[in-house]
């Protein structure tokens, strides 16, 4: 994949010697990883199977997946992920996959934390976890993961009863005893509070697969309508008002304890995911740090406007390297180009198991070569320059937004 250029041989070489930082993950917990691990079970985990060609260890699937979905930038660099931990030579092939599993199999069952062991010594020197089944944590393994906490969850605690996605029970899971809804924003701030004590250095929201990204502000009366009443009971705007009632909350605690609050933009409800949708809450709390992750895909110019208008607005290319590896070349030269701050940019495999992990860090230290090396074979960059770039966008800027890493 490397090509025969030697601007950008030395480049790429120079990036593989710096260690990664990944600013988002979900990175599966010890259970996952317990029983027999099949290449089957890390496909259908990792973003391949979001193509529909999930595969039920029939040899008619696997087939399809292969005949549809090779060339796609979620397979390539899976693949590339196989070919680099499992000693995979050449392409996945249905002649060969059954010794690929074979090869899997022997891997995780001769060491139990084979899935996290492999990610440090692969590059990455800390990835931030967003558990979303059980936010705040960090699979048990701080020596590679750092926590993010997702609030998402608090946006669905309208009621004792009130269950949030994930068969999530807010109340429940994080030990409300009711009361009134200042009494709920108040134990949310609380429980956050304690979280960023206990290590998350970051917030997250993901919203954007259920509803608008457009949160409007306050409307308190709507609020105090819908608090009381169980989820199953409000009606999809009674509970987009709840939740922008609490998500502004949130913002507010980011500012006052000063960590990055991380928003998913893009795809997810494609119809009301645009970056764009989410600027005026941008304005509205000037002292909140928002990351925006997935450049916004497939609208990456968008975030790249709102990093150029915005010092708070942080343009994060995790999982976009994956995505859509062409967008995330030209997302990147527009990041350069306009960012309010270069130590601001980015990145995060965004996965749930190494294999496709790694397979994201090399796509990504294709991409931050090739946009170097561009820059370099055109005069906009000095080798030093260039090198310099490499290190902010593979580890320094994540350490820095973050305060955290090495």
């Amino acid at each position: 994949m490397i090509p025969k250029d030697e601007t950008f041989q030395a480049i790429y070489a120079y990036i593989e010697t710096l260690p990664v930082f990944s600013d988002h993950e979900h990175h599966q917990d010890d259970s996952f990883f317990a029983g027999k691990v099949t290449l089957d079970a890390l496909l259908n985990k990792s973003y391949v199977a979001w193509t529909g060609y999930a595969l039920d260890g029939g040899d008619d699937a696997r087939r399809k997946l292969l005949e549809n979905v090779r060339f796609n930038s979620y397979f390539t660099w899976f693949e590339k992920g196989l070919q680099k931990l499992h000693g995979l030579d050449g392409p996945l092939t249905m002649e060969n996959w059954h010794d690929v599993s074979a090869r899997i199999e022997r891997a995780y069952a001769a060491d139990k934390d084979y899935h996290w062991r492999v990610l440090p010594q692969s590059g990455y020197e800390r990835l931030l976890q967003d558990s979303y089944w059980n936010p705040g944590d960090d699979c048990g393994h701080p020596q590679a993961f750092t926590p993010s906490f997702r609030i998402d969850k608090f946006m669905y605690g309208t009621h004792a009863e009130s269950v949030a996605p994930n068969d999530f029970r807010t109340w429940q899971r994080y030990g409300f005893d009711g009361g009134s809804l200042d009494d709920y924003v108040e134990f949310m701030m609380r429980t956050i509070r304690s979280r960023v004590a206990a290590g998350a250095v970051a917030l997250k929201c993901a919203e954007a697969y259920n509803r608008t990204v457009a949160f409007e502000p306050d409307d308190r009366s709507a609020a105090a309508a819908a608090f009381g009443r169980p989820v199953a009971a409000l009606s999809h705007p009674e509970l987009v008002l709840f939740g922008n009632y609490i998500f502004n909350r949130a913002c507010e605690l980011a500012a006052e304890l000063d960590i990055p609050f991380q928003f998913h933009t893009g795809l997810a409800m494609i119809a009301t995911s645009q970056p764009m949708n989410f600027e005026p809450t941008i304005r509205r709390h000037s002292r909140t740090r928002f990351v925006l992750f997935h450049s916004g895909f497939p609208w990456t110019h968008q975030v790249a406007g709102l990093a150029h208008n915005y010092p708070n607005a942080l343009p994060s290319l995790t999982w976009t390297a994956t995505i859509c590896t062409s967008a995330a070349l030209r997302a990147l030269h527009d990041y350069i180009d306009v960012a309010c701050s270069i130590n601001t940019i980015t990145w995060g495999s965004d996965c749930h198991v190494s294999e496709e992990s790694v397979g994201s860090l090399l796509a990504w230290r294709w991409i931050v070569a090739t946009v170097l090396a561009q820059r370099l074979a055109d005069g906009r960059l000095s080798l030093d320059q260039a090198q310099c770039l490499a290190r902010k966008f593979m580890y320094e800027n994540g350490r820095n937004v973050y305060r955290c890493g090495g």
